[in-house]
């Protein structure tokens, strides 16, 4: 009898431990440090991240700072993204989906309406900057085409770094301290009162494209590159689909949304059912 016990018991542990799922910790931006950042990732979790990959691991949500969820991506720690800007510097070391899962409005500049008058016509950083004009930028943040500009250290760039670093640059803006940011008009939105945001005007950039997109991301691991197949996969089907579209014309102007779906239909065969 206690030889069958025994076989009974080493059995339930082998059936257990060969049916645990793998865990993978699911990192987002602390952005405004608020609601919004919890809202945002649960949003992504129940519409995309849970269907994709919640029966082959075990998911764990956690909210960190810009620069600490890079390192994390960057190191050996099963974890994913899933809203991250796709860079040369990161493909080194992150992976990234082959279809975008969100496409953003570019950056803006912006400043107090005392500095920068308002216009349609783009207006270049690059000359801003030769002209003594000083900014601020959020330093784990890639800037794309701005990179190498505000890194040159001939020119007056403040560099934040830290926890919701847009309340910092915003508060130096309005206390003069800097002339310009470079920000997503969301990210404004959110995070500064409409009172404060009355005060600013923008403009767009003239080193920047239209759009720039945002791509699930992953760590370079066993974990990672499994959990990237799989959202490839889901990133087919037509509840994702239905979720890229429902994303983009809750969070754009009509034509703005309407240009980037037919971007995701021309570019990455994306097909879109009629509401």
């Amino acid at each position: 009898m206690r030889l069958i016990g025994f076989i009974v018991i080493l059995f339930t542990l082998n059936t257990a431990t060969a049916t645990e799922k793998p865990k993978l910790t699911i990192l987002s931006h602390a952005y405004f440090a608020n609601e919004f950042d919890k809202n945002s990732v649960n949003r992504h979790l129940n519409a995309v991240i849970k269907p994709a990959l919640a029966d082959e691991f075990d998911i764990d949500v956690e909210i960190t700072n810009h620069a600490r969820l890079l390192k994390r991506l960057s190191g050996n720690e099963a974890s994913c993204t899933y809203n991250a800007i796709k860079t040369q510097n990161r493909s080194k070391a992150m992976i990234f989906s082959t279809i975008p899962t969100y496409m953003h409005v570019q950056r803006r500049l912006y400043a107090l309406k005392s500095t920068l008058k308002s216009g349609s016509e783009p207006v270049s950083v690059t000359e801003l900057l030769k002209s003594k004009a000083s900014f601020g930028i959020v330093g784990s943040t890639s800037y794309r085409e701005l990179d190498s500009i505000f890194a040159d250290k001939k020119f007056n760039v403040a560099t934040i770094y830290g926890e919701n670093a847009f309340l910092q640059l915003s508060r130096l803006l309005f206390s003069k301290r800097i002339d310009y940011i470079v920000a997503y008009k969301q990210t404004l939105d959110v995070h500064i009162p409409a009172h404060e945001l009355n005060q600013l005007t923008s403009r767009r950039i003239a080193e920047y494209p239209e759009f720039i997109n945002g791509f699930f991301t992953c760590s370079k691991n066993t974990e990672g590159y499994r959990a990237m197949s799989l959202i490839n996969d889901y990133m087919q089907k037509v509840e994702m689909a239905a979720y890229i579209k429902e994303l983009h014309q809750q969070m754009n102007d009509p034509s703005d949304a309407e240009a980037m779906l037919k971007i995701y239909t021309n570019e990455y065969g994306i097909l879109f059912q009629n509401d």
